[in-house]
């Protein structure tokens, strides 16, 4: 069916005719690209005229009020299958050439298929967040030594498991922490029963530190000296405790995650069977 549309202005008479039927395997087409029905009328009306056209005279054309048409124009705008232009003070619009509609197409399905690869490679995140029926991992990061200690608090306050996997560079603790608060960290970890095994460089720091165990009730175990560091890992309940005891800057990070927790106690496990 053949509409005939015809537009005066002050100096002209326009007259156009369009078909308002799309040809049917292109609108087949653009509903599959996900246009709407309104917007496959207002490309209908810009292909079949082939020129630039008001605002006014594509409403009237599609059956749609101006304000509809105006937003449905900006979208075609968006999606690159329209462009417009102003002349004589008002925005007068235009569809992609018909020759440009395949190339359009193809790189619609492009984006698509990465699209397609980007969800494929979610799907295990997503399965692994349903299946935990959690969220992300919990990450909290602490600076300076105030914040450190503060870090330190929460292994004794958030530990119902009363247990601490630690991994700690024990040179570093004796140098660059304050004697006073170790002495209080270690006095109230063994008050609230939480034991600990450490993991601790076979160095002076760490024989020193070996020599308290019974008091603190602790384990040390030795790794080899040669691998020594400024630091600690903490490894308790459902959570991985990582400290730096830079003498300028300390810090710490704390992760909650269960799967996590629960690898880096795996790997914990393993290092204290073979340590001395």
């Amino acid at each position: 069916m053949y509409c005939l549309t015809v537009k005066v202005s002050r100096y002209k008479l326009s007259v156009y005719f369009h078909n308002s039927n799309m040809f049917p395997p292109l609108k087949k087409t653009f509903e599959n690209l996900g246009l709407s029905e309104k917007q496959i009328a207002v490309l209908s009306v810009l292909l079949e005229n082939g020129g630039s056209m008001l605002v006014t005279s594509i409403g009237k054309a599609a059956k749609l009020n101006r304000t509809t048409t105006y937003d449905i124009l900006r979208e075609l705008v968006a999606k690159g299958l329209a462009s417009q232009v102003k002349k004589d003070g008002a925005f007068r619009y235009q569809s992609i050439a018909p020759e440009s509609l395949p190339a359009y197409v193809e790189r619609q399905r492009e984006i698509l298929e990465e699209s397609k690869k980007e969800i494929a490679e979610l799907i295990p995140q997503i399965k692994l967040l349903r299946s935990k029926g959690r969220s992300v991992p919990k990450v909290q990061f602490f600076e300076g030594v105030e914040g450190v200690r503060q870090a330190y608090e929460d292994i004794l306050e958030n530990n119902p498991e009363k247990f601490l996997r630690g991994i700690t560079g024990m040179d570093a603790v004796y140098s660059n922490l304050d004697e006073t608060w170790l002495e209080y960290f270690l006095k109230k970890r063994t008050r609230l029963g939480i034991r600990c095994v450490d993991l601790a460089p076979e160095t002076e720091g760490g024989k020193r530190s070996k020599a308290d165990d019974e008091r603190f009730i602790r384990t040390t175990k030795f790794l080899p000296p040669q691998y020594n560091f400024e630091g600690d890992i903490s490894i308790y309940s459902n959570k991985v405790a990582i400290f730096s005891y830079d003498r300028e800057n300390p810090v710490g990070i704390i992760i909650e995650d269960d799967a996590i927790a629960y690898m880096m106690k795996q790997f914990f496990d393993f290092a204290s069977s073979v340590a001395k």
